[in-house]
C-alpha cells in the first residue's frame, strides 16, 4: 500500500512537470518562455526558461546556425537515402529523392521555410564527413553562445526514436542560438519569406511545388498600448522558426519589431494548442506586453557631468568637470521604479596637469542583478594646462632622474674625492718633507 502510495505521487509529480505550465500574469498556458532584447540579449519575460524540453523544429536553429558558420551557399550537396528517410513518421518534407543535388541556400529555404527535416540531414551529412561530426559541431557552437543546457542528437528535431532521448534544449538557449542567427543577413532574408517558390531545377525536379511558410504569424502586424489614431503602436513579425511533435507539443520562436526598430525574441515551447489559445496565440501575449511595458530607455546621456575634481599643478583654478563620453541605452521597465540600476563609476585619483579635453580619466558600469547592461567612458571636458612653477620643477625633476645627469653627478664625485684625496696626500707628503729635513738639520 505504502509503495502504491509513492508511485501515484510520483507520477502525479512527473505529470505536473510534464504538463504546460499556467503563468496567471500573462496568461500563457506553456511548458516554458522567454521573451529577449535581440539587441542585447537582455531578457523581459521568463518562465522556466532553463527547463529542458523538446524542441522539435526548432532544432533547425541551430542547424542553421552551423550551417551558416561552416559552409558556402553556392556549395552544392547530395541526398543520400538515410538523410531521406531518417526523418520520422509522418515528419515535414518536400520530396527530395536520393541522389538530388541541390545547393545550400536551396536546402536552408526549404528547412528554415517549409521545415523539411531531410534538407537538415543532407546539410548535416554533407557539411562534415557524416551526421554524427555535424551534431557534434552543433552541440559545441551552442554551448559557445551560452546554450549551455541543449544536447542535440540529430539535426531536424525528431524525438520517436531512443537514439533521440536527450535531444533537449530550452526556452533560453534557443533565444541565444536565435539571436546569434539573426547576426547573418542571409538567414534573415530567408526566416522573412511567406512562401517556398524560388527553389532552381535540379537533376530530379525540374520544378517545384509552391509551399506556405509554417510560420502563420509571418508578416502580420499587432496592436499595443494606447490607441494613437496611426500604427505607430504596433509590431510585425518578421520571422522566425515553428516546431511541434507529439512529445514536444508546440513550440514557436519568433521575431518581431515595432516602429521604433526594437527588435524582439519570442520563445515559446510545450503548448498544447486548443482553439484560440494556440502557440501563436501565446506568441501574441508575450510579445503584446514587451512592447507595451518596456521600451528603449536612456541611462544616462552623452556629457553628463558626474563629478567636479580639482587637478593638481593647473594653470588656473583647476576645477574640471568629469563627463561622459556617449550615453548607455538599454530595453529597461517603462516605469523607471522597476529598473534597479546599479552603477558602479572608476575615476582616476591625484590628477595632475596637463590634461587634453577628451582624455578618458574613468568610466561609469551599469549592471542589473549583476549583468552587465552598458559602459561608458568618464573623459576631461576641457584641456587644463600646467603652472609655470610645476613645469620648472618638473623639468628639473626630469633632468636629475636623467641617466646622464646621473652619469656626470657620479663623474664629479669621483673627481672632487680624487682632489680632496690628492690635497690630502700632498699635505702628508709636506709634513713627511717638513719632518724628515728637520731631523736631518737636528743631526747636522
Amino acid at each position: 500500500m505504502k509503495k502504491a502510495l509513492i508511485t501515484l505521487i510520483l507520477t502525479i509529480i512527473l505529470a505536473f512537470l510534464s504538463s504546460p505550465a499556467f503563468c496567471k500574469d500573462l496568461d500563457i498556458d506553456a511548458a516554458a518562455y522567454i521573451l529577449m532584447d535581440a539587441k542585447t540579449g537582455s531578457v523581459l519575460y521568463e518562465y522556466n526558461p532553463d527547463l529542458r524540453l523538446r524542441p522539435a523544429s526548432t532544432t533547425k536553429l541551430a542547424t542553421a546556425l552551423v550551417a551558416l558558420k561552416k559552409g558556402e551557399l553556392s556549395q552544392v550537396m547530395t541526398a543520400s537515402k538515410e538523410a531521406i528517410s531518417d526523418i520520422g513518421v509522418g515528419g515535414m518534407n518536400i520530396g527530395i529523392m536520393p541522389g538530388e543535388q541541390m545547393t545550400l541556400d536551396d536546402l536552408l529555404h526549404a528547412m528554415l521555410i517549409v521545415s523539411a527535416n531531410e534538407t537538415a540531414n543532407i546539410i548535416a551529412e554533407n557539411l562534415f564527413s557524416g551526421r554524427d561530426e555535424f551534431i557534434n559541431e552543433m552541440n559545441k557552437t551552442a554551448a559557445a553562445i551560452g546554450a549551455k543546457n541543449s544536447t542535440f542528437t540529430n539535426p531536424c528535431g525528431i524525438d520517436e526514436y531512443e537514439r533521440d532521448a536527450n535531444h533537449y534544449s530550452t526556452a533560453r538557449d534557443l533565444a541565444l542560438i536565435a539571436r546569434e542567427c539573426l547576426k547573418y543577413p542571409e538567414f534573415r532574408e530567408i526566416v522573412s519569406q511567406k512562401k517556398l517558390d524560388m527553389l532552381a531545377p535540379t537533376n530530379k525536379h525540374e520544378k517545384w511545388n509552391v509551399l506556405n511558410n509554417t510560420n502563420k504569424m509571418l508578416g502580420n502586424s499587432y496592436s499595443y498600448g494606447p490607441e494613437t489614431g496611426d500604427d505607430r503602436n504596433q509590431f510585425t513579425i518578421t520571422g522566425l522558426k515553428t516546431g511541434s511533435t507529439m512529445r514536444a507539443g508546440n513550440n514557436f520562436v519568433a521575431l518581431a519589431v515595432n516602429k521604433d526598430g526594437l527588435e524582439l525574441i519570442s520563445v515559446i515551447l510545450g503548448v498544447n494548442n486548443k482553439p484560440g489559445r494556440t502557440v501563436f496565440d501565446f506568441t501574441e501575449t508575450l510579445l503584446r506586453a514587451g512592447y507595451e511595458n518596456y521600451s528603449n530607455q536612456i541611462i544616462v546621456d552623452r556629457n553628463k557631468i558626474i563629478k567636479k575634481v580639482t587637478v593638481q599643478d593647473a594653470s588656473d583654478d583647476g576645477q574640471l568637470d568629469l563627463v561622459t563620453n556617449g550615453k548607455v541605452e538599454a530595453i529597461l521597465p517603462n516605469d523607471k521604479s522597476l529598473w534597479n540600476i546599479e552603477e558602479k563609476v572608476n575615476i582616476k585619483e591625484d590628477l595632475k596637469a596637463p590634461i587634453t579635453k577628451g582624455t578618458v580619466l574613468g568610466s561609469i558600469t551599469y549592471t542589473i542583478n549583476g549583468v552587465s547592461i552598458g559602459k561608458v567612458d568618464i573623459v576631461s571636458s576641457r584641456t587644463i594646462d600646467q603652472s609655470l612653477k610645476a613645469q620648472i620643477r618638473i623639468y628639473v625633476n626630469k633632468i636629475t632622474n636623467s641617466r646622464v645627469f646621473k652619469i656626470v653627478t657620479i663623474v664629479l664625485i669621483v673627481i672632487i674625492c680624487f682632489l680632496i684625496l690628492r690635497r690630502i696626500l700632498r699635505k702628508i707628503s709636506r709634513r713627511r718633507i717638513y719632518r724628515i729635513k728637520q731631523r736631518n738639520k737636528w743631526y747636522n
